[in-house]
């Protein structure tokens, strides 16, 4: 044992012989200390002058307070002493039998809990034999609580084979094992388990059930939803299948197929009302704005006001809706009936887009500078639509002015300072794109954006790269697979002049993330260094993308004149 852990232990049984003199002594005084020592944290004073008295004193009430007193801050290790010495002066209690069994599981004392498991767990097999129609729960759910309480997930799993064994045929004791299984994060044996229940009862909840195993298997969903799939179109009234499919063509942004899942599911289920606001959002992302509406519609018609979820999203996408057909009054209406619109902030801040989108520039200022911020996220989020729409409106100055009033209230705030960098850059103010990137980067140090956003400044202006490139080579440490960070990299490289690091950076950034500028990036770095054919094929396919960009024009004149 190292000579400090040796002197941690002597120490603390110092420490507990002279609690147990004291005890000795003057037991009512030390119980006063302890509830004292209790009362300012000291748990572990508390509890060994309790479980002490307790000893001492043959009393189990006095054992039973120290498991209270240890348990209310979470120190499982004492309450497990504590509840040694309760259960053992009062073996009849079945209270400090459960509660030693409990603590024996939860601090993974599994060898010393397995005796008490196992005869707990036979009181409930007879009692639910005895009474099958009084039972509260089966054997297997209850063995599958106390179970999940094992912190070793692989021991639990272990223990639940040695309890109920492995016969496949066992549906009950095969469930419980998969969810064991699965918390022990082993994926195979789960799905194995669940193969065995399903063939002895191939209902619905065991196949979605390993279907989400299957998932985690497999780390993919696509075998599972097969499978699912299967079964859904083999039995037309499952719900739970159809939901489970719609769950993940969402989440995969199938949206066609989560379209016809809903549809399903409605018809199973028409009172259903929170499958109308669902799929009113499936349809919304198809741009079906007619099947939205009317879905959101039955939904908001038929839901009480109190029961109603997402009600200010649903109320802005209705606007957004109208905004895109160019109704700014039903957009406007739609914002204007939400549920407490006025201290909505995302709702007023639409209701200026809706204004701006209408060419009413003043009362799409009002509507912000009427807001009133309840919390420091409301006052950054409006600051900087403040901001923005005020360099919309080519007024830098007052753009710069909204951001240092907020920074006057919350000078390290990081979406304010980088805000106030970006607009001092739009307003070619280098010193101050600086200040305020060096006041970011010391105020979060492990953010990449701050080294990225000042290092990407001295390279587009090609000034201190040696610098430029440190930074970013920073930022890139703290985000290796951010494709813009690597943009800023391979740019960064090739002012340099180092074009096959440039080239590399850049085709990887490339390949991350097919973006405008990236793209252009790479297509000057190609066009450099004089891999025509490449230059001329990513070109072509920019051109397609963004026929419009007059960047890209320049440089593709470039490459016909090469």
């Amino acid at each position: 044992m190292p000579a400090d852990q040796s002197k941690v232990s002597v120490d603390q049984q110092t420490y507990e012989a002279r609690v147990a003199k004291m005890v000795q002594q003057d037991p009512l005084f030390a119980l006063l200390t302890a509830e004292i020592a209790s009362q300012r944290g000291d748990i572990y004073s508390a509890t060994l002058a309790y479980t002490e008295a307790a000893k001492q004193q043959r009393n189990p009430e006095l054992a039973k307070r120290a498991v209270e007193i240890s348990l209310a801050e979470g120190q499982l290790e004492l309450a497990l002493t504590a509840a040694k010495v309760w259960a053992e002066l009062s073996p009849q209690d079945k209270q400090a039998t459960q509660s030693l069994l409990l603590l024996q599981l939860g601090t993974n004392q599994i060898d010393e809990a397995l005796p008490a498991l196992k005869a707990y767990l036979d009181e409930v097999k007879k009692a639910q034999e005895s009474n099958p129609g009084l039972a509260g729960t089966s054997v297997e759910k209850v063995a599958l609580d106390l179970l999940m309480r094992i912190p070793d997930k692989p021991k639990a799993y272990r223990t639940a084979l040695e309890l109920f064994g492995n016969d496949p045929t066992d549906a009950e004791a095969q469930t419980l094992l998969a969810q064991i299984a699965h918390a022990s994060e082993l994926h195979a044996q789960a799905v194995g388990h669940m193969e065995n229940v399903v063939q002895k009862l191939p209902q619905e909840r065991f196949y979605v059930l390993m279907a989400q195993f299957m998932e985690k298997r497999d780390n993919n969903p696509e075998a599972a939803m097969a499978l699912i799939d299967k079964k859904a179109q083999e039995n037309p009234n499952w719900f739970s299948a159809r939901l489970y499919l719609a769950r993940n063509h969402t989440q995969l942004q199938q949206w066609p197929q989560a379209r016809s899942r809903f549809a399903e599911m409605i018809a199973l289920q028409p009172d259903n009302l929170p499958l109308y606001s669902s799929q009113g959002f499936v349809l919304t992302q198809l741009k079906d704005y007619e099947g939205a509406q009317k879905h959101f519609r039955t939904y908001l018609d038929k839901t009480p006001p109190a029961d109603r979820q997402n009600e200010v999203l649903i109320h802005a996408t209705l606007s957004d809706m109208a905004l895109e057909r160019k109704d700014f009054a039903a957009a406007l209406k739609w914002l204007d009936n939400t549920p407490n619109a006025a201290d909505e902030l995302d709702i007023q801040l639409k209701k200026s887009v809706v204004f701006d989108k209408q060419g009413d520039a003043a009362a799409a200022k009002r509507v912000l500078n009427q807001f009133k911020p309840k919390n420091e996220d409301e006052s950054v989020r409006l600051t900087l639509a403040k901001s923005q729409r005020a360099e919309a409106e080519k007024a830098p100055a007052e753009a710069a002015s909204e951001l240092d009033n907020a920074l006057q209230t919350y000078p390290d705030q990081p979406d304010l300072l980088y805000e106030r960098a970006m607009v001092a850059e739009r307003q070619d103010d280098l010193p101050g794109v600086e200040q305020y990137l060096r006041r970011l980067i010391a105020v979060r140090p492990d953010n990449p954006h701050g080294y990225n956003a000042l290092g990407y400044t001295w390279a587009e202006n090609n000034v201190r790269l040696a610098e430029a490139l440190e930074l970013i080579q920073k930022a890139v440490e703290l985000a290796p697979n951010d494709p813009f960070i690597l943009d800023s990299l391979g740019w960064v490289h090739y002012r340099l002049g180092n074009m096959g690091s440039a080239e590399s950076t850049l085709r990887k950034a490339y390949t991350l993330r097919q973006d405008e500028e990236i793209g252009l990036h790479f297509l000057e770095v190609l066009i450099k260094s004089g891999k025509k054919d490449e230059a001329r094929q990513l070109g072509t396919t920019l051109a397609v993308r963004y026929p419009d960009s007059t960047s890209l024009k320049k440089l593709i004149q470039q490459l016909e004149g090469i």
